[in-house]
């Protein structure tokens, strides 16, 4: 098949975040389908950005050819930031028959994250000649994801132009794609209840191309562990989302023997880092974001791994978090303080499921944490990664990515 990939935000290895279309991308190409990737020059989620200088500048990337839309740089959810989106958007519309005639697809996917690329998705097939199938890629849903963790009003205008824009998605889509296992249940609720949907989760990389952990970050793990520390870390992103403020407030109630290492960047780093100082926290280090390539052998220096969240009820949709799978790969248990209707620590039995919100429990599992024996801890985190392996390694989830793009069962 010949597979077209819109996303906005697309990056790879080489230019850092979103990763999702590069690592389904590549292991398409080599089970033999050819995948084209549209994406904007200019994304704030990237650690480097491209050379573009025209539209239609493309790149090669591990057999993935990328097709990058000029638009203007921004630094934050601001103006500019508006304006690169409805750059990006009105250069699919222009160029519909162009991308059609040049990339003869027999799928688009728009994947944006947001819903507005859609119609612009459905425009580009109805150019092609050939039959060409048009699937909605669900990461977060919008605009409920606004209205309920943020409490934006239904009739803010921004709110209405999002829904409006969700519901055209589901009417020109012959399909439609989520990370989220239950994600059918939020369409049908908005009357769309004849949309074939496919649940094809987030995974994980295992062509082996992890690299060591920074030599600054395996320092000062060393450090901790000089003094007899077990290690229960959390990498990821400093955000309200994450409830790291929980596992702060959790910090002084767990034993002596317990450094927590938090490992990230984020709007709330600063904040923090400000109160592990005002706190006096010493059991708890702050530490730099590493790249991807670095992630695994940064993991791999904890004896256990947390992920926590903020109680919502879009949760009732599932989860489908990207740290997840990359904590079960590194073969370490996991402390899992999230609410939702999936539960893939306890699927895989690879950790301890604790309420959301408590540092109480927070505390308490790390205790247990500790207390347990590296053969009991060891055995937790090769259940995780024999889950991982099996069920979320890109090379399964890229076949079934593929079916629903044919509209073929993906089960």
């Amino acid at each position: 098949m010949n597979i077209l990939i819109i996303n906005h935000y697309a990056g790879s290895d080489k230019y850092g975040m979103e990763f999702r279309p590069f690592y389904f991308g590549r292991e398409l190409v080599k089970q033999g389908h050819a995948v084209t990737v549209i994406a904007a020059g200019y994304s704030h989620l990237r650690r480097k950005n491209p050379d573009v200088c025209a539209d239609f500048t493309e790149e090669w990337i591990e057999g993935i050819r990328y097709v990058w839309m000029k638009t203007p740089p921004y630094r934050k959810n601001d103006l500019r930031r508006l304006l690169n989106m409805a750059a990006f958007l009105r250069k699919l519309k222009q160029y519909a028959p162009r991308i059609a005639a040049a990339y003869r697809p027999d799928a688009v996917v728009a994947s944006s994250t947001y819903p507005y690329d859609v119609r612009e998705a459905r425009r580009i097939a109805d150019c092609c000649q050939n039959p060409c199938r048009v699937l909605y890629e669900i990461h977060d849903l919008w605009p409920l994801s606004l209205i309920e963790l943020y409490h934006l009003s239904e009739k803010n205008p921004y709110i209405r132009s999002l829904q409006k824009a969700e519901n055209s998605a589901y009417r020109l889509s012959d399909g439609v794609i989520s990370i989220l296992p239950h994600a059918d249940r939020h369409i049908h609720e908005l009357g769309f209840t004849d949309v074939p949907f496919y649940y094809v989760p987030n995974g994980v990389a295992t062509d082996g191309k992890d690299e060591e952990a920074p030599a600054e970050t395996a320092a000062a793990v060393a450090r901790a562990r000089a003094m007899g520390k077990c290690i229960l870390m959390y990498l990821g992103g400093f955000s309200k989302a994450n409830a790291l403020d929980d596992l702060l407030e959790a910090a002084p109630l767990m034993p002596f023997g317990i450094q927590l290492f938090l490992i990230g960047n984020g709007p709330l780093k600063a904040e923090i880092a400000k109160k592990v100082e005002r706190e006096n926290l010493q059991n708890v280090t702050l530490l730099d974001a590493v790249p991807k390539p670095r992630v695994q052998g940064v993991l791999r220096l904890a004896d256990a791994l947390y992920i926590g969240a903020k109680r919502t009820p879009l949760y009732r949709y599932g989860v489908g978090m990207n740290k997840i799978y990359d904590y079960m790969l590194s073969g370490r248990p996991i402390l899992y303080a999230v609410e939702s209707s999936n539960n893939p620590v306890a699927e895989a039995g690879c950790g301890i499921r604790i309420a959301a919100e408590d540092p109480q429990e927070i505390a308490s599992a790390a205790r247990m944490l500790l207390q347990m024996t590296e053969e009991e801890r060891a055995r937790l985190g090769e259940n995780g990664r024999r889950y991982v392996r099996q069920y979320h390694d890109y090379r399964v989830l890229a076949g079934q990515f593929a079916a629903a793009c044919a509209g073929e069962d993906t089960v």
